[in-house]
């Protein structure tokens, strides 16, 4: 029997039976823990145990098997790490199939959610910027610094070390690509990190502890779930709407849950592109002040948007860490990313990238910089600005009947499905004729309804626009169909 109100008390009995076979379990080589994790793996390959399903609580299988609580939570963990399931705050560890990521919990599986399937014939699933010039714009200045550097004397980014968090050139670029309006960062305000990911784990570190909580939108990047799971922190979901996170949410949750921290993706939000008003931001720094609230803000794709108000650290410095980096606005090969501490954290972070051995490499920020100071890097934003406008077009007319959210410069939308289609269903719909997307899931913190009624169409990776084409008619296809055994019932 399934309990309607917890939802799969009676089906975890049935579960741990047919998933957790005691025999087979005993009966494999090597440490108990492995012997379990191997066990669930080959239940989910089998498909017999459905994406979504609920495994037991760790003391209820620890019992059920005659092992060790933290036998179970190694087991659990080892799955994780595989991608196979995902532990979530109030839903407990659940499947999450053959190389799915989690959705909001602390698996690992970015490679998964990366990875095309073999037929793909249409690639709308990653956040890329589209081809702009970046091979011979990156490719003629990498040329030209690899010349300056065959001279007598000159340094060598192949046979040297880099300080933590870039040498002062380095940093005196990044301060010049994160400035924009009156936030204005001197290169003493800034450090170099290989990718924003690595700008938001050094954050998560530096601003929390394990144990600690830390809010985000109700549907957000999925890396960073991925990093705070790993790193023993929680995350929780705050309400978003059309401006991006709810001020009265965020407050409701501070006061409910205590958290430490709060990552928010406040331009161009991913998966929605929604990008926040001054207001709204001005408001959110203010909550975060009266509650002692350190703040995350992830500005990747700030300068897609061109104008845009001032960054949330603007007005809340002094416990904002904002990240970014050239991977979306350049081109996703170049990992160099720019971290601005809070002032008073700003060494902590260096030593945490230090300790770490975080540093970029001095190829990579030698590069960056370069694309930044000859200008660059700017004029290849606005190539891929130009470019996304055009593919927005595109997606528009393809598309025009259904609902999206889409804004000029994101490197996707956001379309809601018609009643008879789940996300799922969909994405595997759309895999079945060759385009890759991702579903709303694969965004989710918690359980949120919106999430499974909604596709993530990254227009921005398709290498021409008769890919995108090609991708966009598929997709306009599938959401005319209702025919049954190919739309999923709701």
């Amino acid at each position: 029997m399934i309990d309607s109100k917890n939802g799969f008390n009676g089906f975890i009995v049935t579960m741990t039976i047919s998933i957790f076979d005691h025999e087979d379990i005993a009966a494999r080589p090597g440490p108990r823990y492995r012997a379990i994790a191997d066990r669930l793996r080959d239940t989910i390959r089998s498909g017999a145990v459905p994406p979504g399903t609920r495994l037991p609580p760790l003391r209820d299988l620890a019992y059920e098997l005659g092992v060790t609580v933290g036998t179970v939570s190694r087991a659990y963990a080892l799955a994780a790490s595989r991608g196979e399931v995902a532990g979530e705050v109030g839903r407990g560890t659940y499947v999450l199939g053959q190389g799915t990521h989690a959705q909001g919990g602390t698996g690992v599986g970015s490679a998964a959610f990366l990875t095309m399937p073999e037929a793909t014939v249409a690639a709308m699933k990653a956040a890329l910027a589209p081809p702009a010039g970046q091979t011979e714009i990156v490719g003629a200045a990498m040329t030209a610094l690899l010349a300056e550097r065959q001279a007598p004397g000159a340094p060598s980014p192949f046979n040297t070390y880099l300080a933590p968090g870039g040498e002062e050139r380095h940093r005196r670029a990044a301060a010049a690509w994160l400035s924009y309006g009156d936030f204005i960062l001197q290169p003493g305000d800034v450090l170099v990190c290989s990718g924003t990911q690595q700008a938001i784990l050094t954050s998560i570190l530096a601003a929390t502890e394990p144990g600690d909580l830390i809010l985000t939108e109700e549907m957000t990047y999925h890396a960073m779930v991925q990093q705070a799971g790993l790193m023993g922190r929680r995350v929780a979901p705050v309400d978003i709407d059309a401006e991006g996170m709810v001020p009265d949410a965020l407050e409701r949750a501070i006061r409910e849950q205590h958290p430490t921290a709060l990552f928010i993706v406040p331009t161009l939000q991913n998966p929605t592109g929604v990008t926040m008003s001054e207001r709204r931001r001005r408001r959110i720094a203010e909550l975060a002040a009266a509650h002692d609230i350190s703040i995350i803000e992830d500005d990747i794709y700030g300068a897609l948007a061109g104008e845009r108000p001032p960054p949330i650290a603007q007005f809340a410095p002094e416990r904002t860490w904002y990240a970014t980096s050239l991977a979306k606005t350049v081109g996703c090969g170049l990992r160099v990313g720019f971290l601005k501490p809070p002032p008073r954290l700003l060494e902590r972070a260096r030593a945490i990238q230090n300790g770490f051995g975080q540093t970029v490499p001095p190829l990579m920020a030698e590069l960056g910089s370069r694309l930044i100071e000859t200008g660059d890097a700017a004029a290849l934003c606005a190539r891929i600005r130009t470019e996304m406008a055009a593919r927005h077009d595109m997606t528009a007319k393809a598309l025009g009947p259904h609902r999206l959210t889409a804004r000029p410069a994101a490197l996707y939308v956001w379309l809601e499905l018609p009643d008879a289609w789940r996300a799922h269903g969909f994405v595997e719909a759309a895999r079945a004729r060759g385009v890759a997307i991702a579903a709303g899931e694969d965004f989710m913190v918690g359980r949120t309804d919106r999430a499974s009624r909604h596709v993530r169409l990254a227009i921005g990776q398709p290498q021409t626009r008769d890919e995108l084409a090609h991708g966009l008619a598929v997709i306009a296809s599938l959401l005319s169909e209702s025919h049954i055994g190919i739309v999923e019932p709701a």
